[in-house]
């Protein structure tokens, strides 16, 4: 039997991330989930939200995109203060993270992998507890990074790490970045 496995994938936006994810949870036979690095920046805005009793839901694409920049904002508020903080809560939510009854994943995606560090502290806290920690890369033709941030970000990752599987798809490959996910999910004995 495999040991519970945390795929990161990393990529330029709209690369073809999340399809790739949608592949390999498709075809995972365990318990797997599709969980992101900014998925608590989220949570902690709609508390926010909640708190100060507005309406709103940075779960939903469409409210997410029209207030990005909120996101953003408190995001790097927050790396400035611990660059780890995301990272950490994290890998130490994932080996324990379930829903009412249900059991916690054995496989784990996340397509928001975009600094090296968050590799690194995954690595640390969850080969600790067992897991092991997977890495894809995945490029569309003609798809070059959002911002500068994210070019520098991403060569930094590229520059440091060797990846266990790299993909560079043609444009419009939404079928073929599928079937790649559902492949790798099978040889991965995800």
């Amino acid at each position: 039997m495999a040991p519970p496995t945390l795929v990161l994938v990393s990529g330029f936006a709209r690369a073809g991330k999340d399809t790739l994810a949608s592949g390999l949870l498709e075809w995972s036979t365990r318990p797997a989930e599709h969980i992101n690095f900014a998925d608590a920046l989220k949570e902690a805005a709609n508390h926010y939200l909640d708190y100060l009793q507005l309406d709103g839901d940075f779960f939903r694409e469409d409210f997410k995109v029209e207030h990005r920049k909120f996101l953003v904002d408190a995001g790097k508020f927050a790396r400035s203060l611990d660059m780890d903080v995301f990272a950490r809560h994290f890998a130490n939510w994932v080996p324990i993270m379930k829903h009412p009854d249900t059991v916690a994943p054995e496989t784990v995606v996340c397509s928001d992998w975009r600094y090296i560090n968050e590799l690194r502290v995954c690595q640390d806290i969850l080969w600790e507890k067992g897991w092991r920690v997977r890495t894809v890369y995945v490029a569309t033709a003609g798809v070059g990074p959002a911002n500068d941030e994210e070019l520098d970000s991403i060569a930094q990752i590229r520059a440091e790490h060797s990846f266990d599987q790299e993909f560079i798809f043609k444009p419009n490959s939404r079928n073929t970045i599928m079937e790649e996910g559902r492949r790798l999910a099978k040889s991965w004995r995800l």
